[in-house]
């Protein structure tokens, strides 16, 4: 099927996710409950909704789950890929709609109101819904891989575990679900349940794993979109709510058990060094009888806290501009980077452990509050450094090519010969090697590390600015940037990979591939993340994009219609080497050799002229933004 999209008028895209308010008094008869009787009285104030037929269901979806930067599409919902709202079907690069409660899972169909229940279908990729079939959510043990590439689910025999950005939605999905059907009217009564493998030849109408549940649920907590998710189905569809996405402490007083006041404080509360911009904290997590669900960091420039309170959640608050803010830590990581710091500055922090969330959240605040101060390093300029891993690469084709590539996403040069920076790779999950950065990079500019001179020279036809053998990389290595010394010494400003963790099998593996970050990204980050990155399923040297973060590039048509040919794609200064990718910002004007594309393409921004058409033969154009 050929898909052409015509744009009238130049345009760019802006969009809005806002936040509805909860219809006044819709909770008021749970207050107070708990237990069977706080599920009970839910159901009272959410069943009997309108009810969609399954056909309609589909044009429902459409607008629930348009994707909000490209209102032509849907986000697919355990990938996060965006496909065309009426590429709709079984195929490649298709949609259709997932029951997160399977229906075997009680035998209910795609009948209503279980089976066209909209709080609980989704757009899902039609492979990857095959492949989750009607498996139950705990930790999967194998990544599923589909024909369109990595989709950060794992799965094994009778598990599904979801990517994390969608983890607590699916725990809030299920919830309602077995809080929405009781059995009444002649309805499925729908049961969660702490163990897998539950639908079977009877069909059983129940769901697993509850434990696992509760935790994504707390892990992944409740954010815009499913609020302006939850409000569309209310105000458009079915007229009822999901309350766990307006009162999230409701799972935890039906389903969980109150957990006690954490025991112990955390030990050795300290900072590194801090650069001008940053100031990394880390601590021992000092268990005791009742271990910590999370932690609260407090910060600010006066030294002056109060305390939590319990009952009062604490939600992040990473804007410093006005001296104070506030985050969230998960139990076991024991490392924070507060970054975006003004430099020459005290910095004074406080960190409470707590159990729970929502109006049972309990904060430790007695005892020696663990507190301590660091202050930012002066800056010439006054400016911020932002210096990111933008690309890392390890051809299928010319193993000695690979290389990494670095981006100066801030407004001045940076000296390595005063400011110490380190690249250094983790091999394997193990042994390490550290790569001391030489030379300036000026705002804006990318530095490029090779591991082999005269091979890098021969694919790309230009020198790297720095060859190490340390750039070595097979795939499942990890690169880490550090700044003030090495792996040993310095503090972790970015990472690709996670640290003592064999990339093999995981979702940042890139062998014979490459990986680049998203033109959107621009902060540096010490955990690796997912959803800045796309991770090619095999690319040759000439896919690769060396020294091409944050490049613009027009289309001229100048050879073909073809996506692919570098030849019809120059920048400011009428170069190019390669095709667009996910760093790219990419215009398209009106032409009479308007781009053909016949792959699956990524590209980072994407502004339209005036008449200007793009035509997808195959595959799908993702813009990431």
């Amino acid at each position: 099927m050929i898909k052409t999209y015509s744009f009238l008028l130049f345009f760019s895209i802006t969009f809005f996710i806002v936040r509805g308010q909860i219809p006044a008094g819709y909770y008021d008869s749970a207050n107070g409950l708990n237990g069977d009787a706080l599920k009970t009285e839910l159901n009272n104030i959410i069943d009997g909704h309108t009810e969609l037929s399954y056909e309609y269901a589909k044009t429902a979806l459409r607008e629930t789950d348009e994707d909000t930067l490209n209102s032509n599409n849907v986000i697919c919902f355990y990938t996060g890929w965006s496909y065309g709202k009426f590429d709709f079907g079984n195929g490649s690069e298709e949609w259709n709609r997932e029951h997160v409660w399977s229906k075997s899972h009680g035998d209910f169909g795609d009948s209503p109101p279980a089976g066209t229940d909209i709080h609980q279908l989704r757009p899902t990729d039609a492979s990857v819904n095959s492949a989750k079939s009607n498996r139950d959510f705990d930790i999967g043990i194998t990544q599923y891989i589909d024909g369109s590439g990595p989709t950060q689910c794992y799965k094994d025999t009778d598990i599904w575990e979801p990517r994390d950005e969608v983890k607590g939605d699916v725990a809030r999905i299920i919830f309602y679900m077995a809080t929405r059907y009781e059995g009444e009217n002649g309805e499925v009564d729908l049961e969660i349940v702490d163990f897998v493998n539950t639908a079977g030849t009877t069909k059983e109408p129940l769901y697993g794993k509850l434990n696992t549940l509760l935790q994504w649920h707390i892990d992944d907590p409740v954010d815009d979109w499913e609020i302006n998710r939850n409000n569309i189905v209310y105000n458009n569809y079915q007229y009822n709510r999901n309350p766990f996405i307006d009162h999230p402490e409701y799972a935890n007083s039906i389903w969980g058990s109150t957990n006690p006041e954490p025991t112990n404080h955390v030990l050795n509360f300290t900072p590194g060094s801090p650069t001008s911009y940053s100031i990394s904290l880390s601590w021992d997590d000092n268990d005791g009888n009742n271990m910590a669900d999370k932690f609260l960091i407090l910060i600010n420039t006066s030294g002056s806290f109060t305390n939590p309170v319990d009952g009062t959640e604490q939600n992040d608050d990473t804007d410093l501009s006005d001296g104070s803010g506030r985050i969230n830590v998960n139990h076991g990581d024991e490392t924070y980077n507060f970054t975006g710091l003004n430099a020459n500055t005290t910095y004074y922090f406080e960190i409470f452990p707590y159990s729970n969330f929502g109006t049972t959240i309990d904060y430790k605040t007695d005892g020696g509050i663990p507190a301590t101060s660091a202050t930012t390093a002066e800056e010439s300029t006054g400016e911020e450094v932002f210096l990111f891993i933008s690309e890392v690469a390890d051809p299928n084709d010319a193993a000695y090519s690979k290389y990494v590539e670095l981006y100066n996403a801030g407004d001045y040069t940076i000296n390595f010969d005063t400011e110490i920076w380190y690249l250094s790779r983790q091999a394997n999950g193990d042994g390490w090697g550290d790569i001391q950065l030489s030379g300036f990079l000026p705002p804006h500019e990318t530095l490029v590390l090779s591991y082999n001179t005269s091979s890098f020279l021969s694919s790309y036809g230009f020198d790297a600015d720095i060859s190490s053998g340390y750039v070595s990389g097979n795939g499942d290595d990890g690169y880490f940037l550090y700044f003030g010394g090495d792996h040993t010494s310095g503090i972790l400003v970015d990472a690709y990979g996670v640290i003592d963790e064999d990339g093999s099998g995981e979702i940042w593996e890139y062998t014979n591939s490459k990986a680049v970050r998203k033109r959107m990204d621009t902060i540096p980050s010490p955990t690796w993340q997912a959803a800045s990155w796309i991770i090619n399923s095999s690319a040759n040297d000439e896919n690769m994009t060396p020294d091409w973060h944050k490049r613009t590039l027009n289309w001229t048509g100048a050879q073909s219609s073809a996506w692919e040919n570098k030849d019809n794609w120059s920048d400011a200064v009428d170069f190019t080497n390669y095709e667009p990718d996910v760093g790219c910002k990419v215009v398209i004007p009106f032409s009479s050799t308007p781009p053909i594309i016949s792959s699956n393409v990524n590209v980072g921004s994407l502004e339209m002229g005036t008449n200007a058409t793009i035509t997808i033969e195959s595959g799908v154009l993702r813009i990431e933004y």
